[in-house]
């Protein structure tokens, strides 16, 4: 069901006009396409949803949670439901994450799961690609202007090949209690050079996220209207931004290129940083709440972390932090930080008003853009093949072990129960303690959405057996029907009232894991 048409035209590439400005100021000045209004009820969300990426205050902690499993059912774990298709990944929607939110004053007191995406269809025949995309190690023996001078002529192709499609982003609802689809908001959409893969934000019966291509838009969270569809002012032509919006009484701040920060009420600018001292992408902003006052931290420059005052954008102060596309996370007056090398590592702050002052480097650990949680006085941290446990006050490391996982990357951990839970390739969990790793679940998924051990998986559909007499039939069965089932990439599950929702290659899955 197409709701409210977005009133934009299908294109492959805008640009868009660029306003400079000296520094954080207060703009307060409305955008220039026209919103929609409409009166959305003023509903409030329950302590144990997951409303917002990385969870209702944006640390991966589940509130609220009841008890969860200790061990798995001896005949595995079964989806409580499974969506109707949904793609993801670089063609086929992106790597967003879900969202749940619960609403006390909706008459339907249905539960709801959202979730952003953002595809491309083919129209026509797709011209051969001469120029792509080059792995580090493949631009050995290349200049850098050599270098520059090929990804110039590689996003030039890819701009051409885009032509060959349609861009659709869609906001899909679902019934938390049986998967069922309540509603879709599907808008025409730009083309980036990746696919716009943020997470709603869930706040007053409305949702937010940012589109592509600088669109930042409104939704009413019952019925999936439009409130307002807004185009920032900036030059657009192939970016990806996958920031979530953090909301602050009435205001939605964000990174696209730079720091924003918008009305909720219309989408106008209330505050925008400066393009070069508040430039970013993928990180998303953070809430820290400091002696009655509402502040925002977020990753900038691609190594700094700095912190604004929410209603005006005033900057307070900015550290080196080494943080790259990582969330930073905020545990009372300590700031986490998460580095893309080891030497860059976990780091911790203790946070003032006027400044933030280091207190400990963690170098075990290094991750693209996944971040940290922090739970019961200790950093647990995934990076490569490894997770660690990091004693918050003193940096020291309690524990270290090693996953088998193939390429582990982005994904974050995410805490209920005093339990951390990883979902990539399957589902490990394992117990929130200093003194040793001590598993909980460490499981995979079938074709059937089936969670259970990989040996018992391997039994079930008969894998070990036709090994004996084939091993490349049975390493072929193996993928189709575990190797390439499981959680998205770089996509992070959400924990509320003791089920966790599941982002799959092709939909979402729910499992209900409270204790039997």
């Amino acid at each position: 069901m197409k709701l409210w048409p977005a009133t934009l035209p299908a294109a492959v590439a805008i640009r868009l006009s660029r306003t400079a400005h000296s520094g954080v100021v207060t703009v307060l000045r409305p955008l220039l396409l026209t919103s929609f209004v409409l009166s959305v009820s003023s509903l409030t969300v329950s302590a144990g949803d997951w409303t917002q990426w990385r969870g209702n205050d944006r640390n991966c902690v589940a509130t609220d949670s009841p008890a969860l499993l200790t061990a798995l059912p001896d005949d595995g774990l079964k989806p409580v439901w499974v969506s109707e298709e949904i793609g993801s990944g670089s063609n086929n929607g992106g790597w967003g994450s879900p969202v749940v939110a619960d609403f006390p004053g909706d008459q339907t007191a249905t539960k709801r799961v959202y979730l952003f995406t953002h595809k491309r269809i083919k129209i026509r025949d797709v011209p051969q690609k001469q120029f792509p995309w080059l792995p580090p190690e493949k631009r050995v023996g290349m200049t850098d202007a050599e270098y520059e001078e090929y990804e110039r002529k590689r996003r030039d192709e890819d701009e051409e090949i885009a032509k060959s499609y349609v861009f659709r982003e869609t906001i899909y609802c679902l019934n938390a209690a049986d998967g069922s689809t309540l509603w879709k908001n599907e808008n025409d959409s730009f083309y980036t050079r990746f696919p716009q893969s943020g997470s709603p934000t869930v706040s007053n019966g409305r949702l937010y996220i940012l589109g592509a291509g600088g669109h930042v838009r409104s939704i009413d969270a019952i019925t999936g209207k439009d409130v307002w569809n807004n185009r920032l002012p900036l030059e657009f032509r192939d970016e990806f931004w996958q920031s979530s919006f953090l909301i602050v009484d009435d205001v939605a701040i964000f990174l696209a290129g730079k720091l924003y920060a918008v009305s909720t009420g219309d989408g106008s600018i209330v505050w925008e940083g400066d393009s070069k001292t508040t430039r970013g992408t993928h990180t998303s902003p953070v809430l820290w709440q400091h002696d009655g006052h509402d502040f925002v931290v977020v990753n900038v420059n691609g190594n700094q972390t700095a912190c604004f005052e929410a209603k005006t954008g005033r900057e307070l102060w900015r550290v080196d932090s080494e943080a790259g596309l990582s969330t930073p996370v905020v545990a009372g007056d300590l700031l986490i930080t998460y580095g893309n090398s080891r030497k860059k590592g976990v780091r911790c702050f203790r946070m003032s008003t006027s400044d933030a002052t280091h207190l400990w480097t963690y170098n075990g650990c290094q991750d693209k853009g996944s971040s940290p949680v922090v739970v019961n006085g200790h950093v647990f941290v995934r990076g490569e093949k490894r997770i660690a446990c990091v004693n918050v006050e003193t940096g020291d490391e309690e524990w270290r072990t090693t996953i088998d996982l193939g390429r582990p990357q982005y994904t974050s951990l995410v805490v209920a129960d005093n339990k951390v839970f990883y979902a990539l390739e399957g589902v490990l969990a394992f117990a929130a303690t200093p003194d040793d790793f001590t598993p909980v679940i460490n499981a995979k998924v079938d074709a059937d959405g089936l969670i259970a051990s990989e040996a018992a998986l391997r039994k079930l559909h008969g894998i070990d057996e036709l090994e004996k007499q084939d091993q490349g039939a049975a390493e072929k069965l193996y993928q189709s029907k575990i190797g390439r089932q499981g959680p998205v990439e770089c996509a992070t599950p959400a924990l509320a009232d003791g089920r966790i929702y599941l982002r799959m290659k092709n939909s979402i899955a729910c499992y209900d894991l409270t204790a039997r």
